[in-house]
C-alpha cells in the first residue's frame, strides 16, 4: 500500500487542543499550535531558548540555530500570528508558574523545571491524539507533515517548503507532493 503522509486538518488540530487539560493544558496547546504552524521537528522545538523567541517582544521570525538544527543546517521561519501567540502563552504560562524565563532557558519547560525532552513531547502529543479519538496516530513529526502540506498546497512552491523544512536535499521534500488523506477525500467527495 502506498503510504499517504500523515497530516491533520484545522479541524482536527481544534480537537486536539480542546483535550488538553491539568495543570500543563496551555503549555501543550501552545506547544502544539506551535509546532503546527513552524514546521519545527520535535528536537529543535524542545532546543528552544527564551533569547530565540523573544527580543523585548515575541519576534517575527525565528532563527533555527545551528546547534539545534537538523545536519547544523540554520534556518529562518518567519513566524504567523498563530505562532506568536503560542510563543506569547509559553512565556505567560513559564512565568506564571515561576519557571527561568532568562534567555538561555528552555522555552518549554516541565514540571521539575527543567527542559521537556523530545520523549516527553512525543507521549503528550501521542496522548492528546489518543483522547481527541482521532483517525491516525498523532506525533509531533505528523504536525511537522501537516505544516509541509500546507506550505505546498497554499505556495505550489517546493522550493519554499524545501526551506522552511530545513531540508538539505530537495528530494526529501518531494514527498509532501503525494495525496493527503484530505486530498483523497475531497476527490471522492466530489463524485
Amino acid at each position: 500500500i502506498m503510504n499517504i503522509i500523515k497530516t491533520i486538518n484545522g479541524n482536527e488540530l481544534k480537537k486536539l487542543l480542546s483535550v488538553t487539560d491539568g495543570i500543563f493544558a496551555e503549555r501543550d496547546k501552545a506547544m502544539l499550535v506551535l509546532l503546527y504552524n513552524t514546521g519545527l521537528r520535535v528536537s529543535e522545538l524542545c532546543g528552544l531558548n527564551f533569547r530565540d523567541v523573544i527580543n523585548g517582544e515575541v519576534k517575527h521570525e525565528l532563527k533555527v540555530r545551528k546547534e539545534i538544527a537538523k545536519g547544523k543546517r540554520e534556518r529562518i521561519i518567519p513566524l504567523n500570528d498563530k505562532a506568536r501567540m503560542a510563543i506569547q502563552e509559553l512565556i505567560y504560562f513559564n512565568t506564571s508558574k515561576g519557571y527561568d524565563t532568562s534567555p538561555k532557558s528552555a522555552l518549554l519547560q516541565g514540571r521539575k523545571h527543567g527542559r521537556l525532552t523530545r520523549q516527553h513531547v512525543h507521549t503528550i502529543v501521542a496522548e492528546l491524539g489518543r483522547k481527541a479519538n482521532l483517525d491516525i496516530d498523532i506525533h509531533p513529526h505528523t504536525l511537522r507533515h501537516s505544516f509541509a502540506t500546507m506550505i505546498l498546497k497554499k505556495t505550489q512552491n517546493l522550493r519554499i517548503t524545501q526551506m522552511l523544512l530545513g531540508h538539505a536535499n530537495i528530494s526529501t521534500t518531494t514527498i509532501y507532493t503525494h495525496p493527503s488523506r484530505d486530498d483523497l477525500s475531497s476527490a471522492v467527495a466530489s463524485l
